[in-house]
C-alpha cells in the first residue's frame, strides 16, 4: 500500500483539529488544563497545515512558522501537565524553546541538516521534559491516563532523536519535508499514534482527576456529616441537660418550683381523666429562720439538703414528685393516694426528718423537724391545682399552730 507524506499530513491535521475542538467543548469553563491541551492540539494542526503548504508559501511561514508552532504545541502540553498536577509552572523553562526555535530556524534557513538537528534536539528535549514531569509526579497523580501520556511523549522524543541521527549520518535525504521515504512515513505514523495516545491520555487523566476529587469531596462530606451528627447528639444532650437544670433546684437536686407547677397541672388532668385521687403535701422546716441565725447560712443549706434527701427517700413510688416549693418549703405530689394514704405518708415524712436528729437549739423539740399540710383531690371533685395548693397551705398553717412537727389534712 502506497502512503504519501501529504496524506499523512492530512490525517494528522484532521485528528489534531477534531481532538482540539472536542476537548475544548468538553473543557469549556470546567477544566483549565484540558483547555490548554486543546490549544496545543489546535496549534499542532496549524503546524502541519504550514508543513503541507511547503513550496506554496514562503519558507518564513512553512519552515520557521511551522516549527515555531511545533515548539508551541509541546510547550502548551507541558503547561497543561503542570496545571493538571497542581504544581507551579516555570514559564521561562517551558516557553523559552519558542523564541529560540524562531531565531535559530530563521538563521539556519539555508542550512537544512543543521536546522533539522537543532529543531529535533529542542523538540526531543521538550518531549522528554513532559515525560519526566509525568514520571516525577506519578505517585501524586491518580489513574492510568498519565501512563498513556508517558508512552506518547516517549515515542515523540524517540522520533525526534531518530531524525537527528538520520540527518547527521546522511541516511535521510531531507530535500523536502514532503519527500516520501521510510523514515518520513514511520515518523508521521508515530505522530498519528502519539496523537491518539494524547487524546486518550489527556481525557482519561482529566476524568480520573475529577473522579478522585469527587471521591475526596464525598469522603469529606461523609466526615462533615459524621461531625454534624456528633454535634447534633452533643447539642441534644446539652439541651436535655439544660432542660433538666431549668427544672432542678441547684441546692437540693429536687425539682424546682417550675417542675412542681408543671407536675401538679399534669397530675390534676390525669386524676380527673382516670378518676383516681391526687394528694399534695407541703412541708415546712420548723423554725428555719432561727436555725439560719444560729448555724449560719451554710449550715442552713446543709440542713435543707439533708431534709430533701429524706423526703426523696421516703417517697418510694416512681410516680411521686418531690420538689422544693420555695425557701425552706418542700412539696410532694402523690398520685393515686387517698386521704388515709396522704396522712400516713405525711407522718412518715415527719418521723424520718425527726430521726435525722439534726441539732436545733432554737427549737422546742431540740432537733430539726417539719410541719406538713396535706390536701387530696378526690374523684368527682372539680378542684383546680391552685385550690389544691391553697387547701394544703391552710392545713400547713394549722399544723404549725398546733405545735409543729406534725401533719394536718385538709
Amino acid at each position: 500500500m502506497d502512503v504519501s507524506v501529504p496524506t499523512l499530513f492530512f490525517v494528522i491535521i484532521l485528528i489534531s483539529f477534531t481532538l482540539a475542538c472536542s476537548i475544548a467543548v468538553v473543557a469549556w469553563r470546567h477544566s483549565r488544563e484540558l483547555l490548554i491541551w486543546a490549544w496545543a492540539l489546535g496549534v499542532n494542526a496549524l503546524a502541519y497545515v504550514l508543513f503541507a503548504l511547503r513550496g506554496q508559501v514562503s519558507d518564513l511561514w512553512s519552515v520557521v512558522g511551522a516549527n515555531v508552532a511545533i515548539a508551541s504545541t509541546l510547550a502548551l502540553f507541558r503547561a497543561g501537565i503542570a496545571c493538571s498536577q497542581g504544581g507551579r509552572l516555570n514559564w521561562r523553562r517551558v516557553y523559552w524553546p519558542i523564541p529560540f526555535v524562531a531565531i535559530s530556524f530563521y538563521a539556519l534557513l539555508d542550512n537544512l541538516p543543521a536546522r533539522v538537528s537543532v529543531g529535533c534536539l529542542i523538540f526531543a528535549w521538550q518531549s522528554s521534559d513532559s515525560f519526566l514531569a509525568l514520571i516525577r509526579r506519578r505517585g501524586q497523580t491518580q489513574g492510568m491516563g498519565q501512563y498513556i501520556l508517558m508512552v506518547g511523549f516517549g515515542l515523540i522524543a524517540l522520533v525526534f532523536l531518530t531524525r537527528i541521527a538520520a540527518a547527521l549520518s546522511g541516511h535521510m535525504h531531507l530535500i523536502s519535508i514532503l519527500t516520501t521515504n521510510g523514515v518520513q512515513i514511520a515518523t508521521f505514523f508515530i505522530a498519528i499514534i502519539s496523537l491518539a495516545l494524547f487524546g486518550t491520555g489527556l481525557t482519561l487523566m482529566a476524568h480520573e482527576r475529577a473522579m478522585h476529587e469527587l471521591a475526596e469531596s464525598r469522603a469529606l462530606l461523609r466526615q462533615q456529616n459524621a461531625m454534624l451528627q456528633q454535634y447534633s447528639t452533643e447539642l441534644g444532650i446539652a439541651n436535655l441537660r439544660l432542660g433538666e437544670l431549668s427544672l432542678t433546684d441547684s441546692l437540693t437536686g429536687l425539682g424546682n418550683r417550675r417542675r412542681f407547677d408543671e407536675g401538679l397541672q399534669a397530675e390534676s388532668v390525669h386524676a380527673r381523666r382516670t378518676g383516681k385521687p391526687l394528694a399534695l403535701l407541703i412541708a415546712d422546716v420548723d423554725y428555719f429562720k432561727h436555725y439560719n441565725d444560729c448555724y449560719g447560712h451554710l449550715g442552713g443549706d446543709d440542713c435543707l439538703l439533708q431534709v430533701a434527701q429524706v423526703l426523696q427517700g421516703q417517697s418510694k413510688r416512681a410516680a411521686d414528685l418531690v420538689a422544693r416549693y420555695g425557701g425552706e418549703e418542700f412539696s410532694v405530689i402523690a398520685s393515686g393516694t387517698h386521704r388515709e394514704g396522704a396522712l400516713q405518708l405525711g407522718e412518715a415524712l415527719c418521723r424520718a426528718v425527726a430521726e435525722l436528729a439534726l441539732p436545733h437549739v432554737q427549737s422546742p423539740h431540740g432537733r430539726v423537724t417539719i410541719s406538713i399540710g396535706a390536701a387530696v383531690l378526690m374523684p368527682g371533685d372539680e378542684l383546680e391545682p391552685r385550690t389544691l395548693i391553697r387547701l394544703a397551705d391552710v392545713a400547713l398553717y394549722r399544723a404549725k399552730s398546733e405545735g409543729r412537727n406534725r401533719v394536718c389534712l385538709a
